[in-house]
């Protein structure tokens, strides 16, 4: 103790040491713990939410393939092919056999994962597949699963078997029934689960480095693919540790046990009973405790700088020591309070010096942590909704393709009978000739005639799903096109067309086809509300845009214009100012730039004339 006595800075040091240190030191003890604890109760919320966010996607991924199953079965093909073959009707031809064929095609193409798709009538007979009978097949009749579901209620799914290609397999089914429900006979379509969960549980966003998700059989074995191990290491080998027998024992939680490469992760476990299959989510302990470490070395670091403060404080406690701490004392509240930029301006060579800079490279650290993590967010938001407007886009697809094949049915029988009204009409015009006020008549009727054709025409082209071959062309070559298309109604009306093009060659990807019947659509309404002698103008520029350089063709008349009642319903199906018109021009032209990536918009006043504008992306 002598040492401290001949200096009054050493006792101070003392001092100091003894009030700072003791207290940082139980309290990083208890900042250890609690953060411990807090991290854990994270953690498990975090494993959970992701096990539970995969089982949904899951689910819904083979709800919706069972769903594919159940509108085959409930096709009217399906039933009277069933019902022909079983001899209830006459022996069904050769086009209901094809289009039966076709139609399980179709279902089979929508998606890679079904390994085959067959229609069994009873008694286990194969009516039609889309394969030669397999081994898939020969397991779900050995199995009994055809018997179960013809036996049974409800449409279901079967038990998860191996085939020979080493990949997973799972089978469903889907009642045909006849108009009084009595059962007629089966879809049955086998799916390659390999292949439908890997994109599922392939998703590690949230799981770092050392996390996984997987699935496991009731009998032990992992059928999803690993992150750590291949295939062929999981195949015949039984897994057993915590998670997975808890999972099995159908139990749903999560706990921090060893995995089964041997590594102490925190996991969470969930039964599926509609599938019986257990869902485990995982992540190294190691990872998730990262912070601690962190903290550790951070407790450390402050011990010294301290010690060294208080070495200072004690050696220059009247000079410098109060200005220096009462800088940083602001500087840290300042930040605390969301100012990052705070710096210290005081420099020196000594531990005050240190510590200022020590503060500056903190802050500095803090600033460029946070802006990062801005940007991450930024991302994670942009592919966010980037999957919802692909989603979106994908259910309109299904929908247009239901409307579509429902126009097309209703639009056959539509037309069949019309046309036999025309042909009678036309046929009672012959011999009108002299009776100029039937012969009328007679003519407004087939022009009522001619234009229901027409609007059933757009119709069916409106409902079509859009296909799009799309290829490098110049905007310059697809307005040339469309306006050679219309030049006889250009010279009838006697319309000048005035074009204002870029300097430069603008290229745009996509189906010139499909873009020229868009500018013929726009250049008819623009010629039709022009008046004789008028003019239209034609211009085509560059422009920039957010995502990148855009194109943009406007089209200009000056006609009667366009009512702001009814600019807010142009695009609209149906909707038309014109006598013989069908509404449907503008509904299909937009629905092509929207397929390009592009927009269209008319701006006008009532009496002034119109433009319309097409924007499309430069390749």
């Amino acid at each position: 103790m002598s040492f401290f006595k001949r200096k009054i800075s050493r006792r101070i040091f003392l001092a100091f040491m003894i009030i700072a240190l003791i207290p940082m030191g139980f309290m990083g003890f208890q900042a250890h713990l609690l953060t411990k604890e807090a991290l854990t109760r994270l953690a498990f919320l975090h494993m959970e939410t992701i096990a539970q966010d995969h089982a949904k996607h899951l689910d819904a991924w083979l709800t919706e393939r069972l769903g594919d199953v159940v509108a085959l079965a409930k096709l009217p093909v399906m039933r009277e092919a069933i019902r022909g073959y079983s001899g209830t009707l006459e022996t069904p031809t050769f086009e209901l056999t094809t289009l039966l064929k076709d139609t399980i095609s179709v279902t089979r193409e929508r998606s890679t994962s079904y390994q085959s798709i067959y229609v069994i009538v009873p008694g286990g007979e194969i009516l039609a597949s889309t394969d030669s009978p397999s081994e898939d097949l020969l397991n779900l009749q050995r199995e009994g699963f055809i018997q179960r579901l013809m036996d049974g209620s409800e449409d279901t799914f079967g038990s998860l078997c191996r085939a020979a290609d080493l990949r997973w397999h799972m089978p469903m089914g889907a009642k045909v029934r006849d108009l009084d429900g009595s059962t007629l006979g089966l879809v049955v379509a086998v799916l390659d689960v390999s292949q439908t969960i890997e994109p599922i549980m392939n998703d590690l966003i949230g799981l770092g480095e050392t996390g996984e998700t997987y699935l496991i059989a009731k009998e032990g074995k992992i059928i999803s693919k690993s992150r750590f191990i291949s295939q062929s290491d999981t195949l015949d080998r039984r897994f057993d540790t915590y998670g997975i027998r808890s999972v099995l024992a159908q139990k749903q939680g999560t706990g921090v046990y060893t995995n089964y490469l041997g590594r102490a992760v925190l996991g969470s476990f969930l039964w599926l009973p509609k599938y019986e299959w257990g869902l485990l989510a995982e992540m190294g302990t190691d990872e998730i405790l990262w912070p601690l470490k962190w903290i550790k070395m951070a407790s450390i670091l402050v011990a010294i700088l301290v010690s060294a403060a208080s070495l200072l404080i004690a050696y220059i406690i009247s000079r410098r020591i109060a200005d220096p701490i009462r800088e940083v004392a602001g500087a840290a509240q300042r930040m605390s309070e969301g100012a990052l930029d705070q710096r210290i301006s005081f420099s020196g060579n000594d531990e005050v010096g240190m510590l200022a800079g020590s503060f500056n490279t903190m802050a500095q650290q803090l600033s460029r942590l946070i802006h990062s993590l801005q940007q991450k967010e930024q991302s994670l938001q942009k592919a966010y909704d980037e999957l919802m407007d692909t989603q979106g886009q994908l259910i309109q697809s299904e929908r247009m393709a239901a409307i579509g094949e429902l126009v097309a049915c209703v639009a056959h029988e539509i037309r069949n009978p019309l046309s036999s009204v025309k042909l009678n009409l036309q046929i009672i015009e012959t011999d009108l000739e002299g009776d100029e006020t039937l012969a009328e008549h007679c003519a407004i009727a087939l022009n009522q005639v001619e234009q229901l054709d027409r609007m059933i025409s757009d119709l069916l082209n409106y409902s079509k799903p859009l296909t799009l071959e799309k290829s490098l062309v110049a905007v310059e070559e697809l307005v040339n096109r469309s306006i050679e298309d219309m030049r006889g109604e250009i010279a009838s009306r006697d319309i000048r067309v005035l074009k204002k093009n870029d300097t430069e060659p603008l290229l745009i990807m996509a189906d010139g086809d499909k873009i020229v019947q868009v500018l013929v659509n726009v250049f008819k309404n623009a010629i039709e509300s022009s008046p004789p002698c008028g003019e239209i103008e034609i211009a085509v520029q560059k422009d920039k845009a957010p995502k990148g350089e855009i194109v943009s063709i406007s089209i200009i008349d000056q006609g009667a214009g366009i009512s702001a009642r009814n600019l807010q319903t142009i695009f609209q199906p149906f909707f038309t100012t014109k006598k013989e018109g069908t509404g449907l021009g503008l509904c299909i032209a937009k629905k092509i730039v929207n397929a390009h990536d592009g927009t269209i918009s008319v701006c006008s006043k009532d009496g002034k004339g119109a433009t319309v504008r097409l924007i499309l992306p430069i390749a």
